[in-house]
């Protein structure tokens, strides 16, 4: 026979009056006080099962909306919308700038165009070096096809998608199915007769211009791309049509 001493507290308005040790005995050889107990502990074990396959569940859920939230943020991609000064409402704009490149006339100039930030960050001063280094030069609408006058300065804008796959498709002004549209407009390059090298890019069908331009500073020039039959089949392409294009999400 062991002995097991319960204490008695005495409480009015949440005070302790008093303590008293009250000295209880229990027959732990009892059947019947030994199956209580049993039952008691197998019942307070049902109960920790089930708050752990509760918080369990929760915490899958809460798994769940945090993988959801992260692919979120990491989903998507970026684009460049070429003669606009913001992107398209389809997608939220990381910085407006200005279109810039190699000379159209210098041979060694790289063929891509970039889109320059407003806010520049140099960490080196000038360099006086008269060989030693490249040049990038502002660029200019140089064609009325892009309802501009020639020497317009070339705004542009960088676009983050919530779309994963981006995609400029030359020729047409529409997706295909199963794609969005960001915006379309008209495929445009460097003259073809130009020393310099160049990439084609999609310009905006309704053109913006900066503040200040029409100069008629040559650097990088962009003119429409038009349909030179033989090779390229004529049909379904015809001869001096100016070739649009589309940048297309998905």
């Amino acid at each position: 026979m062991n002995s097991i001493t319960f204490y008695h507290f005495c409480v009015v308005f949440t005070q302790v009056l008093c303590y008293q040790p009250v000295e209880k005995r229990l027959l732990l050889n009892d059947p019947a006080v030994i199956m209580n107990e049993l039952i008691r502990l197998q019942n307070t074990v049902a109960v920790l099962n089930t708050t752990v396959s509760q918080q369990q569940l929760r915490i899958s859920q809460q798994d769940a909306k945090i993988f959801v939230l992260e692919k979120n943020v990491d989903s998507g991609s970026t684009y460049t919308i070429w003669g606009r000064k913001a992107c398209p409402s389809s997608a939220t704009t990381l910085y407006s700038g200005y279109a810039a490149g190699g000379n159209n006339g210098h041979s060694g100039s790289a063929a891509e165009s970039l889109c320059l930030p407003p806010d520049p960050v140099f960490n080196r001063t000038k360099i006086t070096d008269g060989a030693g280094h490249a040049i990038i030069y502002g660029a200019e609408y140089w064609s009325q096809h892009f309802f501009s006058p020639n020497g317009e300065d070339v705004p542009c804008s960088v676009c983050h998608s919530k779309s994963s796959a981006v995609l400029m498709i030359p020729g047409r002004s529409s997706c295909y199915h199963g794609w969005k549209p960001e915006y379309y407009g008209y495929l445009a390059s460097g003259h073809y007769t130009d020393a310099g090298a160049s990439s084609y890019i999609c310009i905006d069908i309704n053109p913006e211009n900066l503040n200040g331009g029409e100069k008629d500073i040559s650097g990088r020039n962009f003119y429409p791309v038009i349909v030179q039959c033989q090779p390229l089949q004529c049909p379904p392409y015809h001869q001096n049509y100016p070739l649009t294009c589309v940048v297309c999400s998905k």
